[in-house]
């Protein structure tokens, strides 16, 4: 199903039907099982080429920088502005009550990819200092070519300039892909964060985390991987330690369905640091 088509069926199908035709389709993100462990399930994925999809990502990133694209996501390009209002929004109000001043700590954010799709409203701030956490090989990839006044780039959450300072936390697309993520949500209570922004994580009506795998599609890049869909309510209750829900929201994935038929949502949670 090409991108084009995919967008005109959602503007005129249910839900429901568009869902199924994505699952059937073949040609987009799958999900699979329901494993006992988080090894089980990475026993039953294939894994992934790491320098492969460096590369992918490295490639496009250059293409958006070049003005050649307006975004680009998991190395895929975009020739239109797309932004996450929810995100923003919540960007922009930590902004408000900083006086302009935006520090940022974006776990998981490639080579900045958050950043320049919404980079368009950040702008105009007073200050924006943006940093992304990630694996060694992206954060090398990102120090040698991508590293500007505003964006950097980080190999762990206490090696950030402002760790510990008034800051925005930024998980989009990251819990789920995490053995322990109750560990890194710990840690990021004594960052100094007064937002937490969670976007682009699968979430469920069930009583329980499921644990599957993921597979993406060839076109993007060979890869499957264990991946969990958590319980909405579970997830919540867990923040709840820390932080005070502001909203949540649906994020662009939406809805998908397991081979299995277990359904589930692609969601967002904004949040503040508990007084």
């Amino acid at each position: 199903m090409t991108g084009g088509l995919r967008q005109k069926l959602k503007r005129v199908l249910p839900p429901a039907l568009v869902d199924e035709l994505r699952r059937v389709s073949g040609g987009g993100i799958r999900f699979s099982g329901d494993y006992a462990s988080w090894s089980e399930a990475s026993r039953a994925a294939t894994g992934y080429d790491a320098d492969d999809i460096l590369r992918r990502v490295a490639d496009a990133t250059r293409q958006v920088v070049a003005g050649k694209a307006a975004y680009e996501r998991d190395s895929v390009l975009f020739e239109q502005p797309a932004y996450s209002y929810p995100i923003l929004a919540a960007l922009l109000r930590a902004a408000a009550l900083d006086q302009g001043r935006l520090r940022v700590i974006d776990f998981g954010g490639s080579l900045g990819s958050t950043y320049r799709q919404n980079r368009p409203f950040l702008d105009g701030l007073a200050r924006v200092q943006w940093c992304v956490v990630e694996q060694a090989h992206f954060v090398e990839a990102g120090q040698r070519e991508f590293t500007t006044e505003v964006l950097t780039f980080a190999p762990t959450l206490q090696a950030v300039p402002w760790w510990g300072q008034p800051c925005v936390v930024l998980l989009s697309s990251v819990l789920q892909y995490l053995e322990d993520p109750c560990q890194l949500l710990a840690t990021l209570a004594g960052s100094g964060a007064t937002t937490l922004v969670i976007d682009r994580t699968p979430m469920s009506r069930s009583e329980r985390d499921r644990l599957c795998v993921q597979t993406v599609p060839a076109q993007i890049y060979r890869a499957s991987y264990p991946c969990r869909i958590f319980s909405e309510d579970r997830l919540l209750a867990l923040l709840a330690r820390h932080w005070r829900l502001l909203t949540g929201f649906a994020s662009e994935e939406g809805v998908f369905t397991t081979r299995e038929r277990f359904r589930f949502e692609f969601s967002g949670l904004i949040c503040e640091a508990q007084p």
